[in-house]
């Protein structure tokens, strides 16, 4: 890719224009101009005096400069025409080549970045994963952003003296940090929830399961009765879920045999808990064993979807959806989200007593979305302006409407300070309506509860609010969490050498074992043949990173 001249003075400028070269100077890859400045030829102050970067207010320069960011859209629009850039922008005085990809190319295109020119940042959301994050920081790729953040952005300072549960997150074992985050404390702390069909249990005359017994009973009663009234059983899923994904998956209903499963998490550890200090590779408990047991049990009666391991995201959603209403119970965000139209079938049901009557649940403590969604590399000069253009990003009310939407646009500011929803208009999508002019889940930022206390919920906050509270009382405590750790390369390497073959045993051991049964003969075996994996090793690497983050205190 071409580089373009970062920094010009105004002088400089005024030469260029004399010499009728000045488009020559910039040369523009996108449809948003840089922005043009004079030089008065009486001028009591000439601009040669002044910096190239202002250390506070704006704009930012008192020249134009021009960085390239690559950056990504799963809502395939040039940030270049967003109102959100142009505006900031003409507040801060620097530009914005974007080089632009979809979400599906940015993988390949990644690659060729690295191993050719680099552009002087990558922005947003998810950009670049932890590994990434490690390994071209580590190699020089990227630049640690320690000092910068301390001199030029006091919003990211501020944000990481208030909450030193992100700068941990956020700190390579070099001790750098590399990236910044992507951030809402808006979001739930307790992603997956269980939902039963209401309708359903009052036709049948039955209340809502507490125990792993009266759960396969009421199933059992949803496959034996013709419930949604079109004359057959045999269309009726008695309880339905999504394999491998953390909001849909089966991972919470593992504790109600004593200790809760994690997973399908993208660039995080699969079935890693904490107990007592001590790591703890899930699918080698007793607990786990119990579990899929159990799981079998429902399935060989018919009372789970057959195709549980098979559909996709959109398929699974759509059965929930269906107007011919043939769920009984089902894993997912929201009703909003997951059920739709029929959303008022269901209800919310609190974790299955197990033995011990113990009632535990998923929670997920962390309110960064992606560590790696904004890093400068060592092609840019004056990271300190990139710094400070950044930093206008994690300014509360900023922030708010990258995640939410513009003010005018979908949010207004009463005169008490506190922010509401404008109407949505005809045709259009709240979704629509944030990304037409903003980010949103593209880019980076933190809503904290500074600013989100001041927002008036829309229905989908209401709901996720309520859903929080409802799980509150089961949520697993913090300290029983591994935590969103960096890994160092060296661990990196360690695990990539032994983490593909444990993890597609135990996967292909996990659905065999759900769908035809045979753990408890073969659960011995299984044990042994881990361990000539070397699954010992594996653990000890996340035990080396959990000691070396629990250090950081």
């Amino acid at each position: 890719m071409k580089r373009k001249n970062k920094q010009f003075s105004c002088a400089a400028l005024a030469v260029a224009m004399a010499l009728g070269c000045l488009t020559g100077c910039v040369p523009q890859k996108t449809s948003s101009p840089a922005p043009e400045t004079t030089a008065p030829a009486a001028a009591k102050e000439t601009e040669e005096d002044k910096p190239l970067m202002n250390q506070t207010g704006m704009p930012i320069v008192n020249a134009p400069v021009t960085y390239e960011m690559a950056a990504k859209s799963r809502h395939n629009k040039n940030f270049a025409d967003l109102e959100f850039f142009q505006k900031l922008e003409e507040e801060t005085g620097v530009h914005i080549d974007w080089n632009m990809s979809s979400e599906d190319g940015w993988k390949e295109k990644k690659g060729l970045l690295f191993a050719g020119e680099l552009p002087d940042a990558f922005y947003g959301q998810g950009i670049l994963s932890d590994v990434d994050v490690i390994k071209y920081g580590t190699q020089g790729m990227l630049i640690p952003l320690n000092d910068l953040i301390q001199e030029y952005a006091p919003n990211v300072k501020k944000l990481l003296d208030e909450h030193p549960e992100y700068q941990k997150q956020l700190t390579a074992p070099d001790g750098n940090i590399y990236s910044l985050p992507s951030l809402t404390e808006l979001s739930p702390t307790t992603h997956d929830k269980l939902f039963i069909n209401k309708t359903w249990l009052d036709q049948l005359g039955m209340k809502v399961p507490e125990t792993l017994d009266e759960f396969k009973e009421t199933l059992q009663a949803f496959h034996d009765n013709d419930l949604n009234g079109d004359g057959h059983t045999d269309d009726q899923i008695p309880f339905t879920f999504l394999y491998n994904r953390k909001e849909n998956g089966l991972y919470s209903l593992f504790g109600s045999f004593g200790q809760l499963d994690r997973g399908g998490q993208v660039d995080k550890n699969d079935h890693f808990i904490v107990k007592d200090q001590k790591v703890v590779y899930t699918p080698l408990t007793e607990p786990y064993r119990q579990a899929i047991e159990y799981f079998h049990d429902l399935y060989e009666n018919q009372l789970i979807d057959k195709e549980g391991f098979t559909h996709d995201f959109n398929v699974y959603t759509a059965k929930i959806k269906a107007p011919e209403k043939n769920i009984g119970a089902f894993m997912g965000w929201s009703l909003t989200s997951t059920a739709g139209p029929n959303k008022d079938d269901f209800v919310p049901m609190a974790p299955l007593k197990g033995a011990d009557g113990k009632q535990i649940w998923n929670t997920y403590t962390s309110a960064i979305n992606s560590k790696g969604s904004f890093a400068i590399t060592n092609k840019a000069e004056h990271p300190e302006i990139l710094m400070r253009w950044v930093d206008t990003h994690f300014d509360p009310e900023t922030s708010l409407q990258i995640d939410q939407g513009l003010l005018g646009r979908t949010l207004e500011k009463a005169a008490d300070g506190t922010y509401h929803y404008l109407p949505v208009p005809d045709g259009k999508s709240f979704t629509e309506m944030i990304h037409d002019y903003s980010p949103g889940v593209n880019s980076l930022g933190a809503v904290t509860m500074e600013i989100a206390s001041k927002l008036e919920l829309n229905a989908n906050l209401q709901e996720r609010k309520e859903l929080d509270a409802f799980y509150a009382p089961y949520n697993v405590p913090a300290d029983e969490i591994f935590p969103s750790v960096f890994f160092s390369m060296d661990e990196v390497e360690q695990i990539s050498a032994l983490e593909t073959d444990i993890k597609a045993y135990v996967d292909q051991c996990y659905a065999n074992w759900i769908v035809n049964g045979g753990i408890e003969a073969e659960w011995d075996g299984y044990l042994k043949k881990l361990d000539q994996m070397h699954v010992q090793d594996y653990i000890e690497i996340y035990q080396k990173a959990y000691d070396r983050y629990q250090s950081m205190d």
